[in-house]
């Protein structure tokens, strides 16, 4: 399967809506919200991976405005169910990270940090603690259904940017 990780778009909407509707099945209004935030370029930073057909998209939000340093969260990733476990969210967080870096870089911004957010016992911790050498430096209880642990990767932790 030839992996491609690129920009999205508008024209993208209705897969990544499907992708969303499977992936977080107690949001609702799937579409209002894939549509608003693909429109919130460059507040947003918007990827997919695809094949023969969109497998998976991540979003990445420059946080507190913009600024030469960048904070950088990863808002939302999700793998259409067909597709997970092949290794497709790593490949997305990795390509799409370096590609946000070269848009930022032609606005003389740089990635200061990137912060992440997930469920306490998520098995997606493990991936962000070791792909991106997160650490943990919050938990929040009763956010939403469970506790929610923030982690934290300076640019120097990310070995693949350098």
């Amino acid at each position: 399967m030839r992996k491609i990780v690129r920009k999205a778009n508008q024209s993208d909407l209705d897969d990544i809506t499907e992708i969303h509707h499977k992936s977080f099945v107690r949001q609702s209004a799937s579409k209002q919200w894939i549509e608003s935030t693909l429109a919130a370029y460059p507040r947003y930073f918007c990827y997919l991976i695809e094949n023969e057909k969109t497998c998976g998209y991540i979003f990445w939000a420059q946080k507190s405005g913009f600024r030469a340093e960048v904070i950088l969260e990863l808002d939302q990733i999700a793998i259409h169910p067909d597709f997970q476990g092949l290794g497709l969210s790593k490949i997305l967080i990795v390509e799409s990270l370096k590609n946000v870096e070269k848009e930022l870089s032609v606005k003389n911004q740089k990635i200061k940090s990137v912060l992440v957010s997930t469920g306490v016992n998520n098995f997606a911790r493990k991936i962000y603690e070791d792909l991106l050498n997160a650490n943990e430096v919050a938990i929040i209880t009763d956010l939403y259904s469970s506790p929610e642990v923030y982690l934290k990767a300076d640019r120097e932790d990310l070995v693949f940017l350098n």
